[in-house]
């Protein structure tokens, strides 16, 4: 097993509800029915007969809301693993507290049920006179209702089956399976903050334009189930802080319209969606790149609220938004050693002719009309450097700089090109 799965294995138990409920449901029989003359059931590889009450289903409500109780109980802190619930190990007090409470609860109905059983199915024959014999056959006698209604939970913890209690040959498919399953919690988590936002949006959002703090305490509710929990996953706390955001920017208090009520609307949007749930914490999806489509396809809306949204992006449309630097023209830098010479000047001296003019024996080349047409500061600085360039060749047999002279006739020679000259 993997260090990971390890270590959530050691930050959690699991509280595994055993209730049991009677329903009062019993097997609809032919006999109990009324036929027609000329009627006659399918077969029973066709199709079965339904059930019957033999009591009022309304007495029995207080223990469907008890066990439902209980599951949002151990759901407020954890998510559902192996057929329980998996919860941080510092959650466990505050749920067999509360669940100890439920078992009460649980007990004292059921003595009022049991109390008045004989009455209420009486009751319920006189209800439905036609059918009493029906009713009356399918009966149970008070014990058996007594046995089947059970409230119980047990806690456990979960760790890696070891080679001495497991065989070896099947201790690394066990492991596995348990590290697979461990794994599959942050998914479990993921899928259960989507069904209550979903349910939230049906029940709070669409068709209306106002919700009250009733909505916040929902998102309190999931943010505090992501924030137990954060360390299944690491795609928990950014979703976290962004519920935080949320609703730290609202009024403090309600009713909440506007603005606010659209903040709220694309939160739950947001975690309405396992994917985006996980998008949004790993930082590929924020929350003005919720498609607005989906808020328009809930309430309806024509598209014109001033705080509508981006439509959804792609992580490529993402990149191409990123502003991207223009290119810097790259210019090499001057040493201090050349700061008093221009490139090529020495060249120029070694070759150069009094006789003959640089500019006489230059190759033709097409020149920017600026260059033609110098302006009057150029036209100085240029008379300056060929007054240099005379002095220069005048001294040229005390100066440092060669001058190559050549005996008999000159042979003109072809220009050499300086790269890179200019004046």
């Amino acid at each position: 097993m993997s260090h990971k799965a390890e270590m959530i294995l050691d930050q959690i138990d699991v509280v595994k509800l055993d209730i049991n409920l009677w329903t009062s449901s019993k097997k609809l029989r032919p006999e109990d029915l009324v036929l027609a003359d000329g009627s006659k059931l399918p077969p029973e590889d066709l199709a079965y007969l339904g059930t019957k009450k033999t009591i009022d289903p309304d007495k029995l409500k207080e223990f469907n809301r008890i066990k439902k109780e209980a599951e949002r109980i151990c759901l407020q802190s954890g998510t559902r693993f192996i057929g329980g619930f998996a919860n941080p190990r510092d959650e466990i007090p505050r749920i067999t507290q509360e669940l100890d409470e439920l078992s009460k609860e649980f007990s004292k109905a059921r003595d009022q049920l049991l109390s008045t059983y004989h009455q209420d199915t009486e009751e319920w024959i006189a209800r439905h006179a036609e059918f009493g014999d029906a009713i009356r056959r399918a009966i149970e006698p008070v014990d058996s209702v007594a046995a089947k209604l059970r409230f119980d939970y047990v806690v456990f913890r979960v760790t890696v089956p070891q080679s001495e209690v497991v065989l070896p040959d099947s201790t690394p498919a066990a492991v596995e399976s348990l590290t697979r399953r461990t794994y599959s919690m942050s998914d479990q988590l993921f899928h259960e903050i989507a069904q209550e936002a979903s349910q939230l949006i049906d029940r709070s959002f669409v068709g209306k334009d106002t919700v009250t703090g009733r909505s916040l305490n929902a998102f309190r509710r999931m943010r505090d189930k992501l924030d137990s929990l954060g360390f299944l996953d690491h795609r928990c706390m950014p979703v976290v802080d962004r519920i935080d955001v949320v609703l730290d920017a609202l009024p403090k208090q309600g009713p909440y319209n506007g603005s606010p009520f659209n903040s709220l609307f694309h939160l739950g949007l947001l975690l309405s969606d396992p994917d985006k749930i996980k998008r949004h914490g790993s930082g590929l999806l924020q929350m003005e790149s919720i498609s607005v489509s989906d808020a328009m396809a809930m309430t309806g809306s024509d598209g014109e609220d001033d705080d509508a949204v981006m439509p959804d992006s792609s992580l490529t449309d993402v990149v191409n938004e990123v502003p991207v630097e223009a290119p810097v023209a790259v210019t090499s830098a001057v040493t201090s050693e050349e700061d008093n010479d221009l490139p090529g000047f020495d060249d120029f001296l070694s070759n150069y002719h009094p006789s003959k003019d640089v500019f006489d024996s230059a190759p033709s080349v097409e020149v920017a009309q600026d260059v033609l047409n110098p302006a009057p500061e150029a036209s100085t600085f240029m008379a300056s450097v060929k007054e240099t360039v005379k002095v220069a060749s005048e001294t040229a047999s005390t100066s440092s700089v060669p001058v190559l002279i050549e005996d008999g006739p000159e042979t003109p020679s072809a220009p050499k090109v300086v790269e890179d000259f200019w004046f």
